[in-house]
């Protein structure tokens, strides 16, 4: 885990692309800020050489400054609040694709972990909070500074007693800010983490709708909800009374500070240590001391949240990817799709293995259907293929060549995988066919459609292939977004199929139209499927039963069946007549 110091410099780096612009805000602040300076001596002068001393001829030179300096102000912050928003919109956009981009290296096992509603509050917003690192308030730090100095400076050359006194009450500002600033910290990472908890619970429960509306549980997620919610508001509650309490402390000190400067520079004007013009400068200079001190109490509190995001960012930032290309990884062109497990043994946690041992040797072209009760392997054999996961032990071969030593964008474009739940984006229909191969042109996009039986129903839409699917377009049936997602793995002409369960959403009728289909896409292709369905594994070229991560049994459906007392033909005697292979 990187430091706090660490972390902060790796967000300034975001930086680095506009330097030049940031350099030149600093600037245009401290311009500003030196600028803003002028009226208390522009007063000064007015009332102790005007109006005391009687010289009128100065007074329109000096009026000419008092309204020429706001008009100036004005202008150089507007041109600061420009340049502000621009850079604080292009910081918090590179840093969201940065995280975004780190997202898509991390393995299977880091998603399983984490739910999507945190993750996306880390990308949306963890990653705004930081943003207002970038804000005016903190970046007229710059100017504050230089306010101080400035401020310190004319107050100890006006009455160095009064100036010693003003230094005291910015001690106690220091001091509320001690004393604080550790429970709004503690306070803040605590909602933060209730409002994630919050975010992953609503984000399951409304992925999980259907079975929420089956099981009428309404009023059970409701309670639950409310619990959630009840639990992150007494944490808010609690940032909320440690920050208030913090700034009404600042005002407080501020008021009470400001009060008693007054009263003691007037003791002074009594015993003729000082003029009236010398409280009115020292006051108005004491402000700008103590304003600073004010909005540096409150900005302490808001770069506490910006502390506490950029920590939960490098929570995410700091997770190595864990399948990594080797050294000597080497760029793949086509596959000729030949497969070999060697003794693999594999396991999610320690002492809990799920592949013991696997020996599995497939030639190209031939078409494998893995079977077997919950557990005992079936997906991690697909997800080692596209090297998800890394083996434990043993090793994994793709034509002679281990598989840690192929690149990995390059070993997965061999692929065409569908998995039981169909993933469909909001994009056009033709977008959706075409994701996995992107030049692939319309003719390949509707053969695919004509083999996997879809190429009607898609034409029969107002825009056809470029009707939008999603919130935004057609709402299509489960079955159809299968139809669409086996299209994109037939235009993706991969060397290598794997199909889990890809046709358990389709009725009978359906996956016969498409079986036939599905045969000429198998065909002199490598493919590893997965179902229950007898339809799709009796003319599989091997059949490999799996139990407690080993195969038991292996061969074609003619030879398991000729095992007198084996458990493929208890299962398939079974189960033949609702033709489902399941255990």
């Amino acid at each position: 885990m990187a430091t706090s110091t660490q972390q902060f410099k790796a967000i300034l780096s975001f930086l680095r692309p506009y330097r030049k612009l940031l350099q030149g805000l600093i600037l245009l602040t401290a311009v500003i800020s030196i600028v803003s300076m002028m009226p208390p001596l522009v007063i000064r002068a007015i009332i102790d050489r005007v109006i005391t001393q009687g010289e009128r001829q100065l007074l329109f030179g000096l009026g000419a400054c008092l309204l020429g300096i706001p008009l100036a102000l004005a202008f150089c912050q507007f041109i600061q609040t420009l340049g502000l928003a621009y850079l604080g919109q292009r910081f918090v956009f590179d840093v969201r694709v940065s995280l975004y981009n780190h997202f898509l290296t991390l393995s299977l096992r880091f998603f399983s972990k984490h739910s999507t509603g945190k993750l996306v509050n880390r990308l949306m917003g963890d990653s705004g909070i930081v943003q207002r690192m970038l804000t005016g308030q903190t970046i007229n730090i710059v100017s504050d500074l230089i306010s101080a100095v400035f401020a310190i400076t004319a107050t100890f050359l006006i009455s160095w007693r009064l100036a010693l006194l003003l230094l005291l009450v910015v001690s106690v500002f220091v001091l509320n800010y001690r004393l604080n600033i550790g429970k709004i910290r503690q306070a803040t990472r605590g909602y933060r983490g209730a409002l994630d908890r919050v975010s992953g619970g609503v984000q399951n429960r409304l992925t999980a709708n259907l079975a929420v509306k089956t099981f009428g549980t309404e009023k059970r997620e409701q309670g639950t909800f409310r619990g959630e919610s009840d639990a992150s508001l007494d944490l808010i509650q609690q940032a909320f009374v440690s920050s208030n309490t913090f700034q009404m402390n600042t005002q407080l000190i501020q008021g009470v500070g400001r009060a008693i400067l007054f009263f003691g520079g007037c003791a002074l004007v009594l015993k003729g240590s000082m003029s009236y013009a010398d409280v009115v400068a020292f006051t108005a200079y004491a402000m700008r001391l103590l304003g600073p001190a004010v909005r540096f109490s409150q900005l302490a509190k808001q770069l506490q949240d910006v502390s506490i995001a950029i920590d939960r960012l490098f929570e995410v930032f700091d997770q190595p990817p864990e399948i990594q290309d080797a050294p000597d990884a080497q760029e793949i062109s086509v596959l000729d799709g030949k497969v070999d497990f060697n003794d693999v043994y594999f396991h999610y946690e320690k002492h809990n293995p799920v592949l013991q041992g696997f020996d599995l040797h497939v030639a190209p072209g031939q078409t494998v259907a893995l079977i077997g009760p919950t557990g005992c392997g079936k997906s991690t054999i697909l997800s080692l293929l596209l090297r998800a996961y890394d083996v434990v032990g043993g090793q994994l071969l793709i034509d002679d060549t281990d598989i840690h030593k192929i690149k990995l964008d390059s070993l997965r474009k061999q692929f065409g995988i569908v998995l039981q739940e169909p993933l469909l984006f909001d994009v056009s229909i033709a977008e959706n066919i075409r994701y996995a191969k992107p030049g692939a042109t319309m003719n390949d996009i509707e053969r695919a459609a004509r083999v996997t039986e879809i190429h009607d129903f898609i034409a029969s839409l107002p825009h056809g292939y470029d009707t939008k699917i999603g919130s935004e377009g057609v709402e299509l049936s489960v079955g159809q977004k299968q139809r669409i997602t086996i299209a994109r793995a037939v235009a993706a002409d991969p060397a290598i199929l794997i199909m889990d369960e890809a046709t358990s959403a389709l009725d009978s009728d359906s996956e016969q139209a498409i079986q036939k289909a599905m045969d000429q896409l198998l065909k002199n292709r490598t493919s590893f499927v997965v179902a229950h369905r007898l339809s799709t594994k009796r003319n599989a070229d091997c059949i490999v039963l799996l139990k407690d991560g080993k195969i038991d049994e292996k061969g074609t459906h003619d030879e398991l069946m000729r095992i007198p007392s084996g458990r493929y033909r208890d299962l398939y005697n079974k189960h033949m007549g609702s033709g489902v292979l399941e255990e």
